[in-house]
């Protein structure tokens, strides 16, 4: 087993410090898509007979776990124009700052967005079916 971490290394181009950092942004991915998982295999039902309470009920579910996501690309938007202050207040939130560069926050919360978009168009007109 000493010799899995150079093969690996030698194979990926992966310094074995490096593999902390990856799992932990592979721990933090599955935690947020999680949950999207969860909730679709719990409440997936015949969307044309839910009732409107049901639907609103979907879309509030919805939108309490896709905003932690949203809030999350807007943290990485905005972190690097924060001042110091901010984050000697919030240390934690610093190491969820992972995204560099402009683009991959705001392709995040597109992402987001459409996805929320298109369930709720979805769920409202009824299309959504087993």
């Amino acid at each position: 087993m000493d010799f899995l971490t150079p093969v690996l290394g030698t194979l990926t181009g992966i310094e074995a410090a490096h593999w902390k950092d990856i799992l932990i942004f592979t721990a933090k991915v599955i935690l947020f898509c999680v949950p999207f998982v969860a909730v679709g295999f719990l409440l997936e039902r015949d969307m044309i007979r839910l009732p409107a309470v049901s639907k609103i009920l979907k879309i509030g579910i919805l939108t309490t776990f896709a905003a932690p996501v949203f809030l999350y690309g807007l943290l990485n938007l905005m972190a690097p124009g924060l001042p110091d202050s901010f984050w000697e207040s919030y240390p934690l939130l610093e190491s969820m700052w992972i995204m560099e560069g402009r683009w991959p926050p705001i392709i995040l919360m597109g992402i987001v967005v459409l996805f929320v978009v298109l369930y709720c168009v979805e769920i409202v007109e009824g299309d959504l079916t087993k």
